[in-house]
């Protein structure tokens, strides 16, 4: 006696009449596959310059703050080059690839495992057999070179029912690559932009406010007190010992209106300020009709001021106590630049990136 089993990933036709002829009375057993990825997970996609990529991941950790994440690359190469420059940025991250003997793999695991580190740089091979149920955020630093391995790869968030994000970063052309992984999966991945300077600092200091909310309500606080009973003393107003303390604490992550022409989603992703023409960018000044200004006087001052002709510039919109300009890309840094300080109709004037309404981005 013998047992015939026959497997086929179709049943067509011409397998049914091949099993007819060397089957006997066969049980057919159909096998339907698991999907490939879990609903549970988010998947985004971020179109980036090669040259922004560690700037990309630092601003996606910083926003997001995730407990564990996990960054996985093509090389041990690049995994290597990931982990120095995220510690040399102060993140606890380091790396997994196969030239690490079993004993440091094993100390690097527990590492992530117990939180020492929080984020893990990984390479596909390494990462075989990573079980860790506090995943938030899986990065795909390179597009993978192959459709499962992505499978494998965002298969380590998203469990135990928890929810998860799966961000890719893809790289000109590399999108025919991530529409073949989307077509395997039978996923959408969307395109997502990637966070500005803005909210950045937006969030920075939504931590900090928490910070300070949690250190009111411990208590504990009648020394610091004492400190500024001493400056009430002095006339100082308590609203302005409160602000020039969150200054003194927050300057570093302030946005400089010059820095922000600089930004990542510059001429790359995204256009700030929200003009409807994607080679404009949308400046704010804080000056209008209420200041007897004209949308004559603000085009007379940037083309004296910063020497850019006049008749490039775009919509002008006035409101009493504020206006917004459209401005040429190219243009829009020299322009912020070349107006510090300046005045129209002898009012100094702050001129910069305009922020988005919200809902816009």
């Amino acid at each position: 006696d013998h047992q015939t089993v026959m497997f086929s990933a179709t049943l067509s036709p011409e397998i049914l009449n091949l099993s007819k002829r060397f089957l006997k009375e066969p049980e057919f057993i159909k096998v339907i596959p698991k999907e490939l990825t879990v609903p549970s997970i988010e998947q985004f996609y971020f179109d980036v310059k090669e040259r922004l990529k560690p700037d990309a991941l630092s601003r996606l950790i910083d926003v997001y703050d995730p407990k564990l994440a996990l960054v996985f690359c093509n090389t041990k190469k690049r995994v290597d080059e990931v982990v120095e420059l995220l510690q040399g940025r102060g993140y606890f991250a380091e790396g997994l690839h196969g030239d690490l003997k079993q004993v440091q793999r094993d100390k690097v695991m527990q590492k992530f495992r117990n939180g020492t580190i929080e984020i893990l740089v990984a390479t596909d091979v390494a990462a075989r057999g990573i079980d860790v149920d506090d995943i938030d955020l899986v990065f795909n630093y390179d597009v993978p070179q192959d459709e499962e391995y992505y499978v494998h790869r965002i298969g380590r968030t998203g469990r135990a029912g928890r929810a998860g994000k799966a961000f890719t970063f893809c790289v000109g052309k590399e999108i025919y690559k991530l529409r073949d992984i989307m077509r395997y999966t039978k996923t959408k991945i969307l395109q997502q932009k990637l966070p500005t300077l803005s909210d950045v600092e937006e969030m920075k200091t939504n931590v900090f406010i928490e910070k300070i909310k949690g250190i009111m309500d411990e208590g504990h606080l009648t020394k610091y007190m004492n400190i500024v009973d001493k400056l009430l003393a002095e006339d100082y107003a308590a609203m302005d010992i409160a602000a020039a303390l969150l200054i003194y604490n927050l300057l570093e992550i302030q946005t400089d209106p010059i820095d922000a022409m600089d930004d990542i989603n510059l001429g790359g992703t995204e256009m700030y300020g929200g003009s409807d023409d994607n080679n404009m960018v949308r400046l704010f000044i804080n000056a209008g009709k209420k200041n007897k200004i004209r949308a004559k006087d603000i085009v007379g001052a940037i083309a004296g001021e910063t020497g850019v002709p006049g008749k490039v510039l775009g919509a002008i919109d006035l409101f009493d106590d504020y206006t917004f300009i459209d401005v040429p890309s190219e243009y829009a840094k020299d322009i912020v630049f070349g107006m510090k300080n300046a005045k129209i109709k002898n009012k100094k004037i702050n001129i910069e990136v305009a922020k988005k309404a919200k809902g816009k981005r």
